[in-house]
């Protein structure tokens, strides 16, 4: 049995504890701030195109995992769109009711603090795994939405120590309990090893490729590492089917076979 079975064996005192942990979340509240050319379409443009392409995403990824799940959102280089997705479908898998946390783990360049228009000096996840501070500590919600955060406060060049499952395993655990969907916004996965290092403790994965700009070279990969995690891929910066709307916002998405 692999180690994300194991984190999803359920017992009868678990669904206990976690029910119990659900109805004891509370985190203050974050007020968001976008910036001129806020890329998150659930506040700048709600009744766009974008936004009914993440709807159509969320209603795939419930019809493949009813009951939520741990979902590692990556793509095979940067400058891809990944982030941009992460926070965009957390918003959107909230704005559905379950409640969802958006947990950036790209400690090595950290971007959903910038994309939600917040800047995380309370602390972040990165002191989580390195024991300095709690989920409780620095978790925040984003207003009064069932979408909550945990941010990356400091950088780190060399974060694969954080990821070693003594430190990751109790922050994955304790989420699980408490959310419904847990959306993790991971570093590239080529050339770094931080994917391979969480991947095993997640079920699922999405890959995101933009379009004109993901060299091929990096696709199959990327493919490759996933491997059975991988969910689907989403298809940025393409025009959207039966639409002239084309765009940054734009979004496709492939189930794979």
């Amino acid at each position: 049995m692999n180690a994300a079975s194991e984190l999803h064996q359920v017992k009868p005192e678990d669904l206990i504890d976690a029910e119990a942990s659900r109805l004891r979340l509370s985190a203050p509240a974050i007020t968001l701030r976008p910036q001129n050319g806020s890329r998150l379409v659930f506040v700048t443009e709600p009744n766009g195109v974008a936004v009914e392409q993440y709807k159509l995403l969320r209603r795939r990824l419930c019809a493949m995992s009813p009951r939520g799940g741990l979902l590692l959102v990556t793509s095979p280089g940067p400058g891809e769109g990944k982030t941009l997705t992460s926070v965009n479908l957390a918003w959107c898998m909230a704005e559905g009711g379950p409640p969802t946390c958006l947990v950036d783990l790209d400690l090595r360049a950290s971007g959903v603090g910038a994309t939600l228009g917040y800047e995380p000096t309370w602390g972040g996840v990165d002191e989580i795994l390195s024991g300095k501070s709690t989920i409780s500590d620095v978790i925040r919600q984003v207003g009064s939405r069932p979408l909550y955060v945990l941010g990356v406060r400091e950088r780190l060049p060399a974060p694969t120590h954080h990821f070693a499952p003594s430190n990751l395993l109790p922050l994955l655990k304790e989420l699980q309990d408490t959310f419904e969907w847990v959306i993790i916004d991971m570093a590239p996965a080529i050339p770094m090893s931080d994917v391979a290092e969480v991947l095993p403790y997640v079920d699922g994965a999405l890959m995101v490729v933009r379009s004109d700009v993901t060299a091929k070279s990096l696709v199959g990969p990327t493919f490759e590492l996933l491997g059975s995690k991988l969910w689907g891929v989403v298809l940025n910066d393409a025009p959207v089917s039966g639409s002239s709307y084309y765009g940054h916002y734009g979004y496709g998405y492939a189930k794979l076979p």
